[in-house]
């Protein structure tokens, strides 16, 4: 029987999962973790393909992707322990560096350039996992970066950024998307201000959320002004009815770090 496609990455997440516990070194993982690297990754299987990696740790990672992907990928591993070079000696290239550091990131770019994906399991710190995004989205034209164990950005341990966790900085950049609309409606969108930086991430091409993991698409050909457009010279335009029903709803507001409350959401009436 041929397998549709959730047939196809349950089972790609199957073998990755089997991967993960035939790696002759050790690591750890999050068990929902092998479904979104298949939707993430699933199609680098088999293909030349440059897979980066950071926080060696142990080294089990490293051999589980080597066996998911295949012998035609490049996998590169990034760490602050000097001792992680050890790995070299099974056929990865290791580069130590502090993620943290912007030099680190222009020291090492030619390395990695032109990523596949790049996936950070490093330090965790909201201040690397941000300096990490910024400094490497820009060394690829066209890939992924994704950025693990968000949690962290809301555990007591890495509470220091504050209100500058690295989550707050991935949902900012939701907005940064929608600025790109401005152009839509010149007259009736919020005043753009930082346009510099709306610039500067013309990159960025969209952002995924899971749990546990933000995963942005890199694609340096993307739009970032784009137009509307009509199929056809538009004539007898049906009426608008958006603003004919009612004109609120009450919402049970998404937040779990406060208790229940419902909010009236007003719209415009008619």
């Amino acid at each position: 029987m041929t397998m549709n496609k959730n047939q196809k990455l349950k089972q790609y997440a199957e073998d990755l999962r089997q991967a993960f516990f035939e790696a002759e070194l050790l690591s750890y993982k999050v068990t929902n973790y092998f479904d979104i690297y298949a939707r993430l990754f699933s199609h680098l299987r088999g293909e030349d393909c440059l897979f980066v990696e950071t926080g060696v740790a142990n080294g089990g990672s490293l051999m589980m992707w080597r066996k998911w992907l295949g012998p035609k990928a490049r996998i590169i591993g990034i760490d602050m322990n000097p001792n992680a070079k050890k790995f070299e000696e099974l056929g990865f290239q290791i580069i130590i560096g502090d993620q943290g550091s912007r030099n680190f990131w222009k020291e090492c770019s030619a390395q990695i350039k032109d990523f596949d994906v790049f996936l950070d399991d490093g330090g965790h710190q909201s201040f690397q996992q941000i300096v990490t995004f910024e400094e490497v989205s820009t060394m690829t034209n066209y890939g992924q970066l994704v950025i693990e164990d968000t949690c962290t950005s809301r555990l007591e341990e890495f509470s220091d950024h504050a209100s500058y966790s690295f989550l707050d900085y991935a949902k900012a950049l939701t907005e940064v998307l929608v600025a790109r609309d401005v152009c839509l409606y010149p007259n009736d969108f919020y005043k753009i201000l930082n346009t510099e930086f709306v610039r500067k991430m013309a990159h960025l091409d969209s952002i995924t959320f899971f749990p546990g993991m933000v995963a942005f698409n890199i694609d340096a050909q993307s739009d970032p002004a784009p137009e509307l457009i009509w199929n056809r010279k538009p004539s007898n335009i049906e009426h608008d009815y958006r603003y004919h029903g009612v004109s609120s709803a009450e919402i049970e507001w998404p937040d779990p770090y406060s208790s229940s409350r419902c909010v009236e959401v007003r719209g415009k009436q008619n």
